[in-house]
């Protein structure tokens, strides 16, 4: 009865967060970024005030680094905007190599396929980039409804605990704060493991005079939050970019191998290390809610998926009530 209902409960919010995009999907990105701002700045700001003296209580360090993340989000959007704008000028370039590619690989028992199927040929680079920018213009105009949501969760966080502490006894204020901790300990090191992923895989490209390094690495940095595909994509697009604009074996096999062995030592050595233990999630868990995610919010659930059942799970853990179910949806079965 209890697992038809939990069953029954997850099916219902799925279902309310597929019909409330418009809100929910705004909603809890602005969650994400904000709990990435207060990570950031409890690591960084706090222990610049107490080193160098600043008066900056938890209010305005916050509202400062929520201003320098969006100064430094709005030159990453102008650089992405002229990298693209860049392919876009040369897109008949890119056009003739992909074109060659395809002629090369045109051969039996390939060429049947080709015949068959007209994806890759009827596959235009400008038409391609175009979309992107189009798609990334689109979401930025929505963004000002992630900030507006930032702004809001930073003003109301004071109030937010004098309601807590109001209606909560002593013993769930502690499994609230472990539950806070926990959460917070995940974003940091997640965003930290993020941005070096990123900054290497710009590094690698840049040495390789790879045209759309910039982009690949501010991608890249957001892929890190996706398990799996997350990883695959960030070696797969730059391979694929690298042979079409190089139209060569070097640059594209040092592409994929110099990115496999960024993506395996931080997701498999350094993130690891960091955390002091992997994420504990069962991967057939991780990859049915990856699927739900991407389903009902599209690129941005994908984006949330991980996050959204890492805190779920920290959740579930913490309360004697759903540690059964926390322990299910492990991936060694302890905790």
């Amino acid at each position: 009865m209890k697992s038809s209902s939990i069953l029954l409960f997850f099916l219902f919010l799925f279902l309310i967060f597929y019909l409330g995009k418009f809100i929910f999907l705004p909603l809890f990105l602005a969650l994400f970024f904000y709990l990435v701002i207060k990570s950031v700045t409890t690591k960084f700001l706090i222990s610049i005030n107490s080193r160098c003296g600043f008066n900056l209580n938890k209010l305005k360090a916050t509202t400062l680094m929520l201003i320098i993340i969006s100064i430094l989000t709005y030159f990453l959007w102008i650089i992405l905007e002229l990298n693209i704008n860049t392919v876009l000028e040369n897109s008949s370039k890119y056009q003739k190599n992909f074109e060659k590619i395809l002629l090369y690989l045109s051969i039996e028992p390939l060429n049947a396929l080709f015949e068959e199927s007209q994806l890759f040929s009827s596959l235009d680079i400008l038409t391609i980039f175009s979309s992107i920018l189009n798609s990334l213009s689109s979401f930025a105009g929505n963004f000002a409804f992630v900030i507006i949501f930032i702004i809001f969760f930073i003003f109301e966080e004071n109030h937010f605990k004098k309601k807590l502490n109001s209606v909560m006894n002593s013993s769930n204020l502690k499994i609230l704060n472990k539950i806070n901790h926990d959460i917070f300990f995940y974003i940091q090191l997640k965003t930290i493991t993020s941005f070096l992923t990123g900054i290497s895989t710009f590094i690698i490209l840049f040495i390789l005079e790879n045209d759309l390094a910039p982009t690949f690495g501010i991608i890249s940095f957001f892929l890190n939050f996706i398990p799996f595909i997350g990883s695959l994509l960030s070696i797969l697009l730059p391979f694929i970019f690298s042979a079409v604009q190089f139209l060569n074996f070097l640059e594209p096999t040092l592409t994929f191998f110099l990115l496999l062995f960024v993506q395996i030592y931080i997701g498999n050595v350094l993130e690891p290390k960091l955390m002091g233990r992997t994420l504990n999630i069962s991967p057939l868990v991780m990859i049915i809610f990856l699927t739900v995610m991407g389903k009902i919010w599209g690129v941005a659930g994908m984006f949330l998926s991980v996050p959204l059942l890492v805190i779920i799970l920290i959740i579930l853990r913490n309360m004697r009530l759903t540690k059964k179910i926390a322990i299910l949806l492990s991936e060694s079965g302890e905790l």
